[in-house]
């Protein structure tokens, strides 16, 4: 099982869009989640990130995936390229692989 954190803000040639062509461009994230749920990727969630977070982390937007497996991180993220996000929108992603808290403290203490 993996974890993906997509963050992302609106770029200027966002900004430059009209709000029809944006609701044209936003049409095709309803069918694109729906095709990762059927392929057992579980979306726990979109959010406008709240400004006032310590360390706040500057972006507009996240979105959380729990994937299983790195393969469909894969389909993820190359549909997001294939729809050109990356045109609109300055994006920074995360992603790992879900271990026990036992490793995790492991790792910290050998890092």
């Amino acid at each position: 099982m993996f974890l993906y954190v997509e963050l992302w803000k609106p770029k200027p040639e966002w900004d430059n869009l009209s709000r029809e062509q944006r609701e044209e461009f936003l049409a095709m994230l309803a069918p694109g989640v729906h095709r990762m749920k059927g392929l057992k990727a579980e979306l726990v969630g979109f959010a406008v990130c709240d400004e006032d977070t310590p360390m706040d982390a500057a972006y507009r937007y996240l979105a959380v995936w729990k994937m299983p497996n790195l393969g469909h991180v894969h389909m993820l993220e190359k549909a997001v390229q294939e729809e050109g996000w990356a045109n609109y929108f300055d994006i920074t992603n995360a992603r790992g692989r879900v271990i026990p808290v036992k490793d995790f403290v492991v790792d910290m203490v050998k890092v």
